[in-house]
């Protein structure tokens, strides 16, 4: 406490003169009488029956002398000093990713968080308010929206649901980006680690929890049939300093298979594969489970469904049977259905999975008009279509033919597609030109513009070749090795991965069929779109879904897709994260009054004379009583 105004003190002295006047008030005078019997026994009577009989004289001093102590403290104008007060806004984000999850000293790292978001509402107090957000909620970021009421953000704060989702901080500190108004305001974040913050023009105030740990986890995990054989392959990282040997157990619902002993050394990755008679196990659950005693059980097991690989229908529609396109596809895998068959012939996409139109030919480029019959949901590959193009996707503007030689110029190098793939440099006699719709994404550029480009238009994906790709007079692009056929390769498992009944929403390739990971967001495929479906989560709660997109995925574990009238579908989620398993940390966080951003919080000092000056009115009411009441 302080005082804001210390010279009231001196009134101080006023307390010795009420004393002395109490001591000098007026003696009463001594009258002669006959006797004093009949009044010294009505006396004592009425002092026996007062109490506190020598505290009587005192205590009206005493009340006096407090009186003036109260009325000299609130002059005096007492203040409580508030170390943490803030002018602007404060955003209060805790991050609530897997690795918070984290156990130490028998608390997880989450908890730890917590306490540092109480203690920080309990010393800072901000102008405009604090807001509460969490980096990974069910539903919205924000847990509290600004207010000063302390009690409503420690509810909130309480109420913070972990999850199993990897961090992924831009969409949360864009988020709270977008609520500042001012330069004065700032973000404070409560984190495990704070590497790799996003770049935003606010001040951010850290606050570290958690330390060193010990953890052995799976970063990778597949499963698959393979000939005549299941391959269950387990990658497993050690990220201690000493070396681990543990039992790997192999288990089908929940049911021991196989185990394995195996010993990691430090920060290295080991595989185990596992593989056995697949008979009477496909469509079971297969898991993995690491028997070994860490700090994040999270990452200690994994699981998959154990299926065939399904027949990939292809439908070519095209003339040329000597062309290179036809051999290619043949060699993409043993599973692949291949079906040719001449434009004339061609009356729709029959239960093809994927169909490629070879425009290339004069026949062909007039068989294009017979693409009025190709519904929605149908995956299209189509190769120098010119200006035809499927009614479904009638928003593509008319092409523009370029008769002289173009070369390659630019790729999407970030594109899934363009994984590994480099065709700089490839020469094109003759191609087309046109702008690409909203929705459509160029992959390959010349000068003149998109030579390949993809797109998805509802729920069905349409990649275009403006070129006679498979024409080695036209192009270069068929003997571009590796290059060519590796690109092929990579469309044709994207389009494989987009007629599963459930799809990762961003293409991976060589992934588990229906084996995906915390956070991510699933497609339910184009057969079930019109269905009203529910998703059971491991936790044994119902999320009913109006729209074929899922995004709870924040849990570990099995879930089940129910349907009516069709069969249950089931999926997993495993974490499968070597940042998370890692389980980073950072060992140094700003104080209150001297941040790392260069900001200073900024005292204050909240006035409480106001309480001492009621304080004294209310001894003034009892003293003004004591007088009246003994007659003094």
């Amino acid at each position: 406490m302080q005082f804001l105004n210390p010279t009231a003190f001196y009134l101080l002295g006023v307390i010795p003169i009420v004393v002395a006047l109490h001591f000098l008030k007026l003696r009463r005078h001594t009258r002669l009488v006959p006797s004093i019997m009949l009044w010294l026994a009505t006396d004592e009577d009425r002092r026996a029956n007062v109490p506190f009989q020598k505290l009587r004289n005192l205590l009206l001093p005493l009340l006096q002398v407090l009186l003036l102590l109260l009325l000299t403290c609130s002059i005096a104008r007492p203040a409580l000093r508030k170390p943490g007060f803030m002018p602007g806004k404060a955003m209060l984000i805790v991050d609530n990713s897997a690795s918070m999850l984290s156990t130490e000293m028998g608390e997880t790292r989450l908890t730890l968080a917590k306490q540092e978001a109480q203690k920080y509402i309990k010393e800072v107090s901000a102008s405009g308010g604090i807001m509460l957000m969490a980096t990974n909620p069910p539903e919205t970021y924000i847990q509290q929206a600004f207010t000063t009421d302390t009690a409503k953000l420690h509810r909130a704060i309480e109420n913070i649901t972990s999850t199993h989702i990897p961090r992924n901080l831009r969409p949360v500190f864009d988020a709270a980006t977008r609520y500042a108004e001012s330069p004065q305001d700032k973000i404070v974040f409560i984190s495990d680690t704070f590497e790799n913050l996003p770049d935003i023009s606010l001040p951010v105030h850290k606050i570290g929890v958690g330390g060193k740990t010990d953890n052995v986890g799976i970063v990778r995990f597949s499963v698959e049939v393979v000939g005549n054989l299941y391959e269950v392959l387990v990658g497993i990282q050690n990220f201690t300093e000493v070396s681990k040997e543990f039992d790997v157990r192999l288990a089908v619902e929940n049911v021991s298979l196989d185990d394995r002993t195996v010993s990691t050394p430090p920060g290295k990755t080991k595989s185990i594969l596992f593989s056995g008679e697949p008979s009477g196990l496909e469509g079971k659950i297969m898991s993995v489970h690491l028997d070994v005693e860490d700090d994040f059980p999270l990452d200690n097991s994994a699981s998959a469904i154990l299926s065939a690989v399904p027949p990939f229908h292809i439908l070519l529609v095209s003339d040329n049977r000597n062309s290179l396109l036809s051999n290619l596809l043949k060699s993409y895998g043993s599973h692949l259905k291949l079906e040719q068959v001449d434009p004339v012939d061609y009356h729709g996409t029959v239960d093809a999975d994927l169909t490629i139109f070879d425009g290339s030919t004069p026949t062909g480029r007039e068989a294009l008009g017979t693409f009025s019959e190709v519904a929605s949901g149908t995956h299209l590959i189509l190769i120098n279509p010119g200006s035809q193009l499927p009614f479904i996707f009638d928003d593509v503007s008319a092409v523009e033919m370029v008769s002289s030689p173009t070369r390659v110029i630019k790729e999407d190098e970030g594109h899934p597609l363009m994984r590994g793939v480099s065709l700089q440099g490839v020469l094109v006699q003759k191609s087309g030109h046109r702008e690409l719709p909203l929705w459509g994404d160029s992959l390959i550029e010349t000068e003149k513009g998109a030579l390949i480009w993809i797109g998805r238009k509802s729920d069905s994906q349409l990649l275009v070749f403006e070129f006679d790709a498979f024409n080695t007079e036209i192009s270069s692009f068929a003997l571009t090795i590796p290059a060519a056929p590796q690109f092929v390769y990579q469309c044709l498992a994207w389009f494989e991965a987009g007629t599963a009944p459930l799809q990762p929403l961003l293409f991976q390739e060589d992934r588990t069929r229906h084996a995906f990971r915390t956070g991510e967001q699933i497609r339910i495929g184009s057969a079930m779109a019109d269905i009203g479906f529910q998703v059971q989560k491991p936790d044994k709660t119902t999320v009913e879904l109006n729209n074929p997109i899922f995004t709870q995925t924040d849990q570990i574990g099995i879930y089940t897709l129910l349907a009516d009238d069709t069969e249950p579908e089931r999926f997993t989620i495993n974490l499968l994260n070597a940042k998370e398993s890692a389980l980073l940390y950072s060992s140094r966080s700003t104080t209150l009054e001297d941040s790392a951003d260069g900001v200073v919080l900024q005292p204050i000092a909240q006035e409480i004379w106001r309480w001492f000056a009621l304080t004294a009115c209310l001894l003034l009411l009892v003293e003004w009583w004591f007088y009246h009441r003994n007659g003094l």
